[in-house]
């Protein structure tokens, strides 16, 4: 009698709570890495935060994986749509970054490259000019010998630029014209929100191609100021000597 109401009682809890049995819960990982892949887009605006989608399609992953082994959760869907978001805005992120990258280099280079040629035409003046930022610069149709005439501090600062060691070695020269070469990028980095870009030039003899220094010329890129007010502009930074070869 009582293995009757027993099995009348086992067979009435399956019936009306079928839909309860069947219940899975979603998985909170996954609903975690939906979120986080959505806020990946958050990426394409700095490169701190490649860890948002990074994290997401860990989770993700996870969350995948363990649903997949488990009777009691689902949300399968919702973590391969993490994971697809994430991956998604991390590689635009990623190439956004390189066009970035590749563009500011290619200008840097384009930048030292014309500064380099001033110092080796001997045109000192210009190019202590462009150690300077736009803003300070006299108007175009200035007489520069006049303008650093009327000034001592500013005959020392370009005094001080000829003494380099490298522009010491081409004022020296007797030779015939010389040339530059590109060799390499040697060096990127940020401070402050200006970024410094660096390459390596080779140094010879324009006539006989006779190697003489290399020379690593690195330049800036600043926000304008005054009327250049939302834009960038370049500043050459410094140039030095890395190897002579006489």
């Amino acid at each position: 009698m009582a293995d009757s109401a027993q099995q009348h009682t086992s067979a009435g809890f399956s019936a009306e709570n079928e839909d309860l049995m069947q219940y899975r819960e979603i998985s909170r990982l996954a609903i975690v890495g939906l979120v986080l892949g959505i806020l990946s887009v958050l990426a394409v605006f700095t490169s701190v935060l490649w860890i948002v989608p990074v994290i997401a399609i860990i989770l993700s992953l996870v969350a995948y994986y363990q649903i997949g082994r488990s009777e009691l959760l689902t949300g399968q869907g919702m973590a391969l749509a993490g994971m697809g978001l994430a991956a998604l805005w991390l590689g635009l992120s990623v190439t956004q970054s390189a066009v970035k990258q590749h563009a500011l280099v290619t200008a840097s280079r384009e930048m030292a490259a014309d500064w380099l040629d001033l110092i080796l035409e001997k045109k000192y003046m210009e190019a202590h000019q462009l150690t300077t930022h736009p803003s300070s610069r006299p108007p175009a149709k200035t007489s520069l010998p006049a303008y650093y005439a009327e000034s001592s501090m500013r005959e020392e600062e370009l005094e001080g630029f000829e003494s380099r060691d490298i522009i010491r070695e081409i004022t020296k020269w007797d030779g015939g014209p010389l040339e530059e070469t590109y060799v390499r990028d040697f060096a990127t980095s940020a401070f402050e929100g200006t970024y410094y870009v660096s390459h390596i030039f080779l140094i010879s003899d324009k006539e006989s191609g006779k190697p003489l220094w290399d020379v690593k010329v690195t330049v800036k890129r600043q926000n304008g100021s005054g009327d250049l007010e939302g834009s960038f502009v370049w500043i050459a930074d410094s140039i030095a000597m890395e190897k002579k070869y006489r």
